[in-house]
């Protein structure tokens, strides 16, 4: 009986049962302790690309991190802030000191700023586009599980009135642990996106051309969360109401004017104008391609007498400005536009502004594009300079476009364009000092309301960032199709050069409270202690228990 216990005691099996159960309630309490709560949430990235060698934005998007506050310098770590305590700090200094990602957080009703948040916001997104890092840098919308994350990060911050306090606080308070799903796929090296151009013919073959551009996508520091609805949805919406207009004009052969016209949605705007300059050197090539040939949108004794660029033209103004590379001879088909544009308009004056192209660096509006190409173009757009920082950012949102001032543009190009091809008085339609009244080519309903307001909640009112292939995609198809409706339509891949864009617009991350690394450790080394013991004691007390196992044989017999 004595030997049966003993070997009991001694059978191995015993001691690896109590090891693992010993072992699997420990950890198990750890893990109570810790309290783990999962949060998912959708995050956005900041913008990506490349142009000329030169890589801007965040270089990275994979994320795991333990999450800190902005005031930690600790390495390998997620600074987790919001947009107003960023402002409180150097930006540039935060990129160079911390190595792993940033989280900033942004209110979810952003379009509710006051005008001096707004102007705050606007400095910080300046800041954000020129921005060079190699941490992952997310924005996401400010909610409730924002608001525990921050708390969470915040308090772990806060220091404890003693070392020993704070060395208890290190390892028994929690952490937040944020991961990314990196779900979505990179872009392909094939990937194209693509130009969308329709076509108005005179039905002359020595008919000059005059060609509307527009750049369709949206960009900013965060693209995937930009809508863009000024710049350039506002030329979106602008190019595709002038081609229902237009179109009336060239139904029937006696009354299509002396010009072919043009429209074209460019793909990457944003990217350098890669889309514009694709066309340009197509359009200077000729008729080399089958499809130019079937669709009859391009022809070898086209001429472009001018191309019109619209950006920018939906916010409430006291008029248009027409951006040149210089200022326009008298006799020229810019010339005459401008004068159109004043005299029809009195009370809404366009100026004129000049700037010297530069072919070192990026072109500041699209028009440049054609002038590098010595062919005649201007953009037309409420902005006043191309460093507006309204051009590329997250407050471009519908809530500030003004439609009924959007209609007025459109209305006032059409008229101008349409005064200009068919010959009219600079003045107007009539001359005659006798008609009083406004005599106008378009009737008062014309520009339709509510084809208008469709073509902006269609085409303006979601993130179209070239990086993301399925916005891209779905733009041009759509565009396609409400085209074809009115003119010939054709779609050309663009072969993006000297520049590259980057997919993973947004993600997903996972936030994960638990217990910190360190607090693991004493767990380990509790558990290494107490199987010491155990073993010590496994193979030191066989006389204790053949003293024992005596004492009760003695007690019962």
């Amino acid at each position: 009986m004595q030997e049966d216990i003993i070997d009991f005691f001694r059978n191995p099996a015993l001691f690896i049962y109590i090891t693992l159960m010993m072992t699997v309630c420990v950890v198990h309490g750890s893990q109570q302790v810790g309290d783990v709560v999962e949060t998912e949430f959708h995050v956005y990235r900041l913008h990506q690309y490349e142009i000329s060698g030169n890589m801007y934005g965040s270089r990275n998007h994979r994320v795991s991190y333990e999450a800190v506050s902005l005031s930690a310098r600790a390495l390998r770590r997620t600074m987790v802030t919001t947009w107003r305590e960023l402002l409180t700090h150097d930006v540039d200094d935060m990129w160079s000191i911390a190595t792993g990602a940033v989280l900033i957080f942004i209110p979810d009703n952003i379009d509710e700023l006051n005008d001096i948040d707004r102007k705050a916001f606007l400095d910080l997104e300046v800041k954000l586009l020129n921005v060079k890092t190699d941490l992952a840098v997310y924005v996401a919308p400010h909610n409730d599980d924002a608001a525990s994350i921050l708390h969470d990060v915040s308090t772990r911050a806060e220091k404890a009135p003693s070392a020993v306090q704070q060395l208890i606080q290190s390892l028994s308070g929690n952490t937040i642990s944020i991961t990314s799903s990196d779900q979505i796929p990179e872009l392909p090296d094939s990937y194209k996106p693509s130009n969308v151009v329709g076509r108005l013919s005179s039905g002359d073959r020595a008919s000059l051309s005059i060609a509307f551009v527009a750049h369709y996508d949206t960009s900013s520091a965060v693209p995937g969360i930009s809508t863009g609805t000024d710049s350039n949805g506002s030329g979106i919406v602008a190019l595709l109401e002038l081609l229902a207009v237009l179109s009336k004009f060239y139904d029937t052969p006696s009354t299509r004017p002396p010009y072919n016209l043009l429209f074209i949605w460019t793909a990457a705007g944003k990217l350098n104008y890669q889309g514009t300059r694709h066309w340009i050197d197509e359009f200077q090539k000729g008729i080399e391609g089958a499809d130019f040939l079937d669709s009859g949108l391009n022809r070898k004794d086209d001429r472009i007498d001018l191309a019109i660029c619209i950006e920018s033209i939906g916010r409430k103004t006291d008029g248009l400005y027409m951006h040149a590379g210089k200022t326009p001879s008298e006799n020229s088909a810019a010339a005459q536009l401008f004068k159109r544009l004043n005299k029809l308009a009195p009370n809404k004056k366009t100026e004129l502004v000049t700037k010297k192209i530069s072919l070192t660096t990026a072109s500041a509006w699209e028009h440049e594009k054609f002038n590098i190409k010595r062919m005649p173009a201007v953009t037309l757009s409420t902005l006043a300079s191309p460093s507006d920082p309204a051009r590329n950012s997250i407050l471009d949102l519908p809530s500030t476009l003004d439609e009924e001032e959007l209609m007025d543009n459109i209305r006032l190009i059409a008229e101008s364009v349409l005064g200009y091809i068919l010959g009219l008085p600079e003045a107007g339609p009539s001359s005659d000092s006798r008609i009083k009244s406004e005599v106008s080519m378009l009737s008062k309903d014309a520009i339709d309301k509510q084809r208008v307001h469709h073509f902006i909640r269609q085409f303006a009112s979601r993130p179209r960032p070239v990086g993301d292939r399925h916005a891209t995609e779905s733009v041009v198809s759509n565009l396609a199709s409400v085209a074809a409706a009115y003119g010939q339509v054709f779609k050309s891949a663009v072969t993006i050069t000297d520049a590259k864009t980057f997919g993973i617009t947004q993600n997903r991350l996972v936030a994960e409270r638990v217990k910190p690394a360190v607090f693991e450790l004493v767990i380990a080394a509790g558990v290494f202690g107490y199987l010491s013991v155990f073993y010590y004691i496994a193979t030191h007390s066989q006389k204790s228990v053949e003293g024992a196992v005596s004492a009760i044989r003695r007690s019962i017999f």
